[in-house]
């Protein structure tokens, strides 16, 4: 890849109720920050024929490999092919968001069950027929038995690299390209990359851009995964869609009852009111601004994480 920037198949472009930092649990696995001993055998995103335009896929599985050789010290190696023809890969690319979705739905299978062809563009994307689809989707659904992933996007600075890396390997994006940030160094990042030389840095001689959009992908162990019901972003009266559910599950298995539906009416801001009384220290800021100003119209970070300790007592 040279130094013009030519796009090599990432899409830019986020969605309203996308993660972002802060959303997930922090923990710092890795307090070097550096991933660089746990990386899986480099792939190309091409063969002689054609490049398949699917980088948004290889960084996305190459951050599930790296965590996994660190949480489990094997390393596993997952088609990139059948996660970019599932997450709809175009000769554009694709976006970030698109490809976690599908990882996160229909999960992952093993580079030999779909491996790559020698091929150009409709090889590789040819449509995957009955019963080899089935067979294929329910390994994905194995692997979602054993594993868990999030994921939410981070502020694009030095500060954000270093911490966040801690915490996991990032999918990062300079102009046209998706790769993994491995290591932060300063104002320069350590990749991960799906073209020879596969690790390089950021900006440096081949790349000499900096990186314009980052992404945190988390891989848990199923049993350490986070509880199905955990509240992950602020809602306030008049929102709606699933975090809203969400929020009346966790209610629910806390003993607080609410009617159907999806939107945050009047109706559950008066049960979010009284949940707060109840368990809102009375010594907080967090209450008072609870019962005298918003009245159960919003539920914050301090009634988020209130709620989600009580869920974890409860498990």
């Amino acid at each position: 890849m040279n130094k013009t920037f030519k796009n090599y198949g990432v899409i830019l472009g986020t969605r309203p109720d996308d993660y972002v930092a802060g959303t997930l649990p922090y923990e710092v696995r890795n307090p070097s920050g550096d991933w660089t001993p746990y990386l899986p055998i480099g792939e190309i995103q091409y063969s002689p024929k054609e490049d398949w335009r699917d980088c948004v896929s290889r960084s996305y599985t190459n951050c599930i490999e790296i965590q996994e050789r660190f949480l489990t010290g094997t390393e596993g190696n997952y088609s990139d092919r059948f996660l970019a023809k599932r997450s709809g890969t175009k000769r554009e690319g694709n976006y970030l968001y698109k490809v976690a979705d599908t990882g996160r739905n229909e999960g992952l299978i093993l580079q030999v069950d779909y491996p790559d062809t020698e091929g150009d563009w409709d090889e590789q994307y040819t449509d995957i027929q009955e019963p080899k689809l089935t067979e294929l989707l329910d390994k994905g659904k194995q692997w979602l038995e054993k594993w868990d992933v999030k994921n939410e996007d981070i502020p694009v600075t030095k500060e954000s690299f270093i911490k966040h890396l801690k915490h996991a390997p990032l999918q990062v994006v300079i102009p046209g390209h998706a790769i993994v940030n491995i290591f932060n160094k300063g104002d320069i990042n350590r990749i991960f990359d799906s073209y020879k030389p596969f690790v390089k840095d950021v900006p440096g001689e081949i790349y000499p851009s900096k990186v314009i959009f980052a992404k945190k992908i988390v891989l848990y162990k199923k049993e350490q995964a986070l509880d199905s019901d955990v509240l992950l972003i602020d809602l306030k009266l008049g929102d709606s869609g699933s975090q809203v559910l969400r929020l009346k599950r966790a209610l629910m298995r806390l003993g607080w009852i609410s009617s159907e539906g999806d939107i945050y009416d009047y109706s559950l801001a008066k049960i979010v009111l009284d949940y707060q009384k109840a368990n809102l220290s009375h010594f907080s800021w967090a209450y008072w601004w609870a019962i005298y100003y918003y009245k159960g119209k919003l539920v914050e970070v301090a009634t988020r994480n209130n709620i989600n300790n009580n869920l974890s007592k409860r498990k």
